[in-house]
């Protein structure tokens, strides 16, 4: 256009005047341009960083998360004069999980007595607890072994001949004796989550028979940590109600009391550690609940 106008209008001041204003004008528009480019750019990623930090109000931890963006770094020292994972003393560095659950869950709106706490692990180990009797001991988060060789944030115990990974975390306390089997130290964790126990357990709690309530309560303490009914319950050992009932296909429940006793005189190299600390009375409770189970499947 410049070319033809310069032909038009040789040396006339106005042709100039107007070029030199085309150019400021497309100068100007370019710039907004890149600023509003640059605008929309940083928004975005504002944005991305927001949404990957958990809500404060959510009922569920992604830890892994919390540790990718740094949130994890403030640590104490802790000891445990009772690991029952190590079977001796052990020093770890953690956080304290009250800390962890103020900050990244609405716990402050939750009746603690009716809260479940749920650990999810990565071998689909899942042991809940209530959320009451946990805040009230000195639980941590254990992000690394304070003991673990330099360069090395865990060390991996040997159980039945096989190494355990600890890692990335393990919920440990300062003031709990592994004696006291209703406390959980799950290892392997990567997820917390805050549930009401009366939906947490509806799928499998006795509700129109309370005889049953002893077996049920006896499964969900000593069970339900490795094996679900009904979908409820850990992942580690296989489904017992759904779609069938282990006592449906079991040739006996004596056989069932003895693989609890002694899984490896059953299947070789069984996962299942052997539970000595139920009584017959106690696993006859047990039986009992998973036979009224087999009457109430989810549909």
């Amino acid at each position: 256009m410049f070319v033809f106008l310069e032909k038009l209008m040789p040396n006339n001041p106005t042709y100039f005047t107007m070029k030199i204003l085309f150019v400021a004008l497309l100068a100007s528009s370019l710039l907004i341009g890149c600023r509003t480019n640059n605008q929309n750019q940083t928004a975005t990623d504002s944005t991305a960083t927001v949404a990957a930090l958990p809500a404060a109000d959510s009922l569920s931890i992604d830890l892994p998360i919390l540790q990718e963006k740094g949130l994890l770094a403030k640590t104490q020292t802790v000891t445990v004069a009772d690991d029952p994972v190590f079977h001796k003393t052990k020093t770890y560095q953690g956080i304290e999980l009250r800390e962890i659950l103020e900050k990244y869950t609405k716990l402050e709106n939750l009746n603690a007595a009716q809260t479940q706490i749920v650990f999810e692990c990565e071998d689909g180990y899942n042991p809940s607890m209530s959320l009451e009797m946990l805040l009230s001991r000195k639980a941590f988060l254990a992000v690394s072994d304070a003991d673990a060789p330099k360069g090395q944030a865990w060390i991996n115990p040997i159980k039945d001949g096989r190494e355990m990974k600890v890692a990335p975390f393990y919920v440990v306390y300062s003031d709990v004796s592994a004696k006291e089997r209703d406390f959980k130290w799950p290892y392997n964790l990567v997820k917390i989550s805050l549930v009401e126990t009366v939906k947490e357990f509806a799928a499998v709690y006795p509700q129109d028979d309370n005889t049953m309530v002893k077996g049920y309560g006896l499964f969900q303490k000593n069970c339900m940590i490795c094996h679900a009914l009904n979908k409820v319950g850990g992942k580690m050992g296989p489904e017992l109600n759904y779609p069938m009932n282990v006592t449906e296909y079991w040739r006996s429940l004596d056989d069932i009391k003895a693989f609890i006793k002694n899984p490896t005189s059953y299947r070789n190299e069984c996962k299942m550690p052997a539970v000595t600390y139920l009584s017959d009375k106690e696993l006859d409770e047990i039986l009992r609940y998973l036979q009224y189970m087999a009457k109430h499947k989810i549909s």
